[in-house]
């Protein structure tokens, strides 16, 4: 008998997420649209959203049809039935993100940087129950808090196995945030949230395949592989240690001590911006240079899109600042790609640095509405 009452609960859970996913994803849309597109019984459709409209998920938006014939109701999701917060503490300061169930932007603000695993549990989680306070919404309707950050996460992405950056080892960051904050909450690399973000509604929106790489303040990549973050057999996907020279502080540097006349007392921002003017005016020695630059990073993806065949390859980071200086490298990427399959739209970041947050809490609308298989 519990194996039947686990079964039929399970088979429940399954139908209405496949409700809830059609819905969102082709909303608004009738009862026996639904029907016909899931292959589940009128009855059963009936039924589930019901139960969907009583918990506040869906509601009934107008009608459809026109003329003297039968009209039908249209259900859409309910955008203000819930929300999601995204959290990226990769950065100083941290980025705070509220959206509703429609994945529009309701609220956002800066939070204090966190270090370590005692200011995550007192720090972190006291600002976060100050902006949920803040926004005046009831606690339940939180539905879930995404948590983007630097670092190494285990394969069900709840312990953070290594963050130099926010010194950590072998945490278990998820249990200690639902325990504090009693709302489900996600885990996610930063630069696999920026992916994920670009995907969901920016640079690659309703791609299902993508490359991002980021060079900036560090470099890497997020793998969008099947509409699912790829993250690897042990978590390190994307790892793009080739390219660590050119990360912004790594090359300014080096830049400010071979030629201090020119760099010595720039900040690293100003010191690569300036070097790209130089490259591109075709001032020497910096012409040279940085011509290997983008010869050296346009053979590396080169040999990611020849490798992966992404829909789409998307840049972040100081290459895209310069527009003259990213159609080259651009340029220099198609040259390096010899699959045969034409050349693969390259494009700029969209959400640039509020990407990994909008991307942490568009991974928890991902999960609400997925749809659920038999494991």
């Amino acid at each position: 008998m519990t194996n039947k009452v686990g079964n039929q609960q399970m088979l429940r859970e399954i139908n209405v997420s496949t409700l809830l996913h059609m819905i969102f994803e082709h909303g608004p849309i009738s009862r026996v649209e639904l029907s016909r597109k899931t292959k589940l019984s009128p009855t059963t459709v009936s039924v589930l959203i019901e139960e969907l409209i009583r918990e506040q998920l869906v509601h009934e938006t107008g009608m459809a049809g026109k003329g003297v014939g039968r009209k039908m109701t249209l259900l859409n999701i309910r955008a203000d039935g819930g929300y999601v917060i995204g959290v990226d503490i990769s950065s100083s300061p941290a980025h705070c993100v509220l959206l509703d169930l429609n994945g529009q932007l309701v609220a956002s603000q800066s939070l204090e940087s966190v270090r370590g695993q005692d200011q995550i549990r007192t720090s972190l989680v006291k600002q976060l129950q100050q902006f949920i306070h803040k926004q005046r919404i009831p606690r339940e309707l939180i539905r879930r808090i995404g948590i983007s950050l630097p670092g190494r996460l285990d394969e069900t992405q709840s312990i953070v196995i290594s963050s130099k950056y926010l010194q950590l080892e072998q945490f278990p960051m998820r249990q200690a945030l639902e325990q504090e904050l009693s709302i489900p909450v996600l885990l996610a690399n930063d630069l696999d949230a920026a992916g994920f973000a670009e995907r969901f509604s920016g640079a690659a929106k309703n791609e299902h395949t993508i490359i991002f790489l980021l060079i900036g303040q560090g470099t890497g990549a997020g793998l969008v592989l099947n509409g699912e973050i790829y993250h690897g057999s042990s978590g390190a996907a994307g790892r793009t240690t080739h390219l660590s020279p050119y990360c912004t502080p790594i090359l300014a540097e080096r830049l400010r001590t071979n030629h201090p006349e020119e760099f010595g007392s720039m900040s690293p921002e100003a010191t690569v911006h300036a070097f790209m003017d130089l490259v591109l005016a075709g001032v020497q020695p910096f012409s040279d240079q940085g011509e290997l630059i983008i010869r050296d990073i346009a053979d590396y993806c080169g040999k990611m899109l020849e490798m992966l065949n992404p829909q789409k390859m998307i840049l972040g980071g100081w290459v895209t600042d310069n527009a003259a200086f990213f159609n080259r490298l651009v340029h220099a990427i198609h040259e390096a790609d010899h699959s045969p399959y034409g050349d693969t739209p390259i494009v700029v970041f969209h959400w640039k640095e509020y990407g990994s947050a909008l991307g942490a809490a568009m991974l928890g609308l991902h999960e609400i509405f997925k749809k659920k298989t038999v494991q």
